[in-house]
């Protein structure tokens, strides 16, 4: 890897959400979906190298065990030799099926790169190793690299359109003077993103201006489904629904260095952090307890709204369930079962478990019969019925989890501005109540304690506060804050 022109210079993503004339997959051009296909193709590739290499590690492995005596180091040993030299290959084979990718250049190194940071999480007992991918699009990742130091990122707005090009914003979009609406009025711009060989028309609002003399390292177009396919019965007949995506445009831009002011007060004020995350009044949740050198001491509650929709969320997915044992308990005492056609038969034959996906299949099945017009209103009427439940659950849970994320960017900006040294203690599981353990799992995926400390780290890098981690009962070790933030 080359070294950086600017080793110095703090990395920072600028996130901005971005709306594409063609927004559903189905719509996108026949490039733009076979440069997704050549990406997912050179994964698989990649997952088949490493079975084999797996393979041959495996065998030349018993046969080293069965051959070797009196080995006094593992660095010397057989085994550690041969996993050398298969690492050597399988690197080797890699960068093979990376230049030999349809792709483009930088989309085939995205996908390299994920491929090995995958491995490096296998291989130190952190994940599983990769797998293949055969299931549809849900999302997507569509990049440009930048060499040679990086592009000014006032080339965005040139006339000269090559791979990104963004309309220029007039600088009194960014005056804290003028009005909101306005600035959101004049911060709005359009532009193009090459994938393959189509200009993606996108449109978005650049809601914070681009940092003066940084340099843009990489851009990537990235979509989501964020929302499944279903089911619209209208007056003129029922109809699907495509599965919605979102997109969202990350520019990675080398910034100048900036001298961090600190306060007196922050400059001689440590805290410490307990996340203990749990229920609070049955109301809120708690992240944690903070206590500074001051002798303060202060609970960390999230807003009560997050735990409201999370609760109306559950409730929601609880209605689904309903109506969805419903369907199946009027669907197996119904008349015309019988009529079915034999696809349809084999599902009614497990229906006791089948889940929403089966009566869609089943649906599907129906659809191209002429013999069932109750069973086919039947399961109509849940079509409709469970894609607006599930629609609005999903809905809440965006905004939820979106509420959160932006109470805890608040939050760490907070807490670093008003320290100098941040320690997070964590709890050891043992050390924790049964009761309590029980009660805070259950809403883990909720309090997502990892994210928080996600954002307090990157915000550290900005602030120049240190932040330690440390477990209850363990020799405390410090942590370098990241050099990447999320903005």
């Amino acid at each position: 890897m080359r070294p950086r022109k600017r080793a110095s210079w703090p990395i920072t993503v600028y996130r901005y959400w971005v709306n594409l004339e063609r927004e559903t997959w189905v719509d996108l051009p026949t490039s733009v979906t076979d440069e997704a296909e050549a990406m997912r193709t050179l994964w698989n590739q990649l997952v088949d190298a490493f079975a084999q290499y797996q393979a041959v590690y495996q065998k030349a492995r018993q046969t080293s065990l069965e051959t070797s005596v009196d080995v006094q180091s593992e660095s010397q040993s057989p085994q550690a030799q041969i996993f050398k030299q298969l690492r050597e290959s399988l690197a080797l084979e890699a960068q093979r099926l990376t230049s030999e990718c349809p792709a483009g250049w930088a989309n085939s190194r995205f996908i390299l790169t994920q491929f090995q940071a995958a491995l490096s999480r296998y291989f130190g007992r952190h994940g599983n190793p990769p797998h293949s991918r055969t299931a549809p699009f849900h999302k997507v990742h569509f990049c440009h690299q930048f060499t040679a130091g990086g592009l000014p990122v006032e080339r965005i707005f040139g006339q000269h359109v090559q791979r990104l090009h963004l309309e220029p914003v007039p600088p009194e979009a960014f005056q804290p003077t003028c009005p909101q609406r306005q600035r959101k009025r004049l911060a709005r711009t359009s532009g193009l993103f090459q994938v393959g060989d189509s200009l993606l028309p996108l449109k978005t609002i650049l809601h914070r201006p681009l940092p003066a003399g940084a340099y843009l390292k990489t851009a990537a177009l990235v979509g989501e489904q964020v929302e499944a396919g279903g089911y619209h019965n209208g007056q003129n007949g029922g109809h699907r629904i495509q599965p919605r995506w979102q997109w969202s445009l990350h520019l990675t831009m080398e910034i100048p260095p900036t001298i961090a002011q600190t306060s007196p007060e922050q400059a001689t004020t440590v805290a410490a952090l307990r996340l203990e995350g749990g229920l609070w009044e049955d109301t809120q949740l708690r992240l944690g307890m903070l206590s500074d050198s001051t002798g303060r001491e202060e609970a960390l509650l999230l807003p009560h709204a997050i735990l409201q929709e999370w609760r109306h969320k559950r409730a929601l997915q609880s209605q689904a369930d309903l109506c969805l044992e419903q369907t199946k308990l009027q669907l197996q005492t119904h008349d015309e079962r019988e009529q079915l056609p034999t696809p349809a038969q084999r599902i009614f034959a497990q229906l006791w478990a089948v889940r929403a996906p089966g009566l869609w299949r089943l649906l599907q099945v129906v659809e191209g019969e002429s013999g069932s017009p109750g069973i086919l209103k039947l399961l109509h009427a849940w079509a409709e019925r469970s894609t607006n439940i599930l629609r609005e659950a999903r809905g809440l849970e965006r905004r939820y989890l979106g509420h959160r994320d932006w109470f805890y960017h608040n939050l760490a900006t907070n807490l670093c501005q008003r320290y100098q040294q941040i320690t997070l203690v964590f709890l050891d599981q043992e050390d924790c109540e049964e009761e309590a353990t029980r009660t805070a799992s259950s809403y883990r995926h909720l309090l997502a304690p990892a994210r928080f400390v996600t954002l307090l780290r990157q915000t550290a890098v900005k602030t120049g506060t240190e932040v330690k981690l440390q477990s209850q009962g363990t020799t405390q070790h410090k942590v370098r804050a990241d050099t990447k933030s999320v903005v």
